[in-house]
C-alpha cells in the first residue's frame, strides 16, 4: 500500500471521507508515528555505511556517522583485511585479553557498542585509513511523505501501521475501547514482522558462513 492508500483506509476505518475533524496531516503524522514504532519494535529496516577508522581511535560516535537513527549491531566487514569481525563487549575484552586492549593498535578484528550508539573496536588502527569497516546495522525507517512512498516491509504486514494509526488517533478523542483494540491488532502485526524480520537474519547469516 502507498502512503496515500495507507491515509484513505484510516480515513475509511474512521467513518470520516473529509478532513472536518481530523486534518490530512494529523493521519500522515499518526502513520509515520505507528511505522517508525514498528521499525523500532522489529528493527526490520537494515542499512549499511562504511567507517573509516582513525588512528588511535577506539570508539567512534554512530549518531554523528550514521545518516539514520542507529538501532542495533548486524555484523561488520573489514574492506582491508577481508574478513568479518567478530561481535564482543568491554567485559569479554577485559578477561580474555591484556587490562589495557583498549590501548592495542593493528587492523580491527572485533567490535561491540558501549552505551546506546558509540561503536568500539579492537586492536585500534594504528594509523589513519589503513582500515575501513562496512558497518550493518538496524535504523528507525525515514518517514514516508510522498504520496507513492510504501513502508520497508512486505504489504502484508502494512495494515499493522494502520491499526496502530487509528489506536493514537482514536486514544486522543478517548474512544479508549476502540484505541486498545487497534492497538492489540497493531502488536499481532508487529510480532508476526518481528518472526519475518528474525527469519531473515537467520538465512543471512547462513549465506555469511
Amino acid at each position: 500500500m502507498t502512503f496515500a492508500e495507507l491515509q484513505a483506509d484510516v480515513r475509511r476505518k474512521l467513518n470520516e471521507s473529509s478532513a472536518t475533524f481530523w486534518t490530512d496531516q494529523d493521519i500522515k503524522d499518526a502513520l509515520n508515528e505507528a511505522y517508525e514504532e514498528m521499525g523500532d519494535a522489529t528493527e526490520f529496516y537494515e542499512r549499511q555505511a562504511t567507517l573509516i577508522m582513525l588512528a588511535k581511535r577506539t570508539y567512534y560516535d554512530l549518531t554523528s556517522l550514521l545518516p539514520d537513527t542507529f538501532l542495533s549491531p548486524r555484523r561488520c566487514w573489514n574492506t582491508i583485511t577481508q574478513r568479518w569481525a567478530r561481535p564482543t563487549d568491554p567485559l569479554d575484552q577485559d578477561l580474555h585479553t591484556s587490562v589495557q586492549w583498549e590501548l592495542t593498535n593493528g587492523p580491527p578484528e572485533a567490535y561491540f557498542i558501549r552505551g546506546n550508539w558509540w561503536l568500539g573496536v579492537w586492536p585500534r588502527s594504528a594509523s589513519d585509513a589503513d582500515s575501513s569497516l562496512r558497518f550493518y546495522y538496524t535504523a528507525i525507517p525515514a518517514r514516508m511523505s510522498a504520496s507513492t512512498d510504501v513502508p520497508g516491509f512486505p504489504q502484508e504486514f502494512h495494515p499493522g501501521i494502520v491499526a496502530l494509526a487509528l489506536s493514537d488517533l482514536l486514544a486522543q478523542e478517548r474512544e479508549t475501547r476502540k484505541a486498545l483494540g487497534y492497538w492489540n491488532t497493531g502488536q499481532e502485526y508487529g510480532h508476526a514482522l518481528r518472526a519475518h524480520v528474525e527469519g531473515r537474519q537467520r538465512i543471512a547469516k547462513m549465506d555469511v558462513l
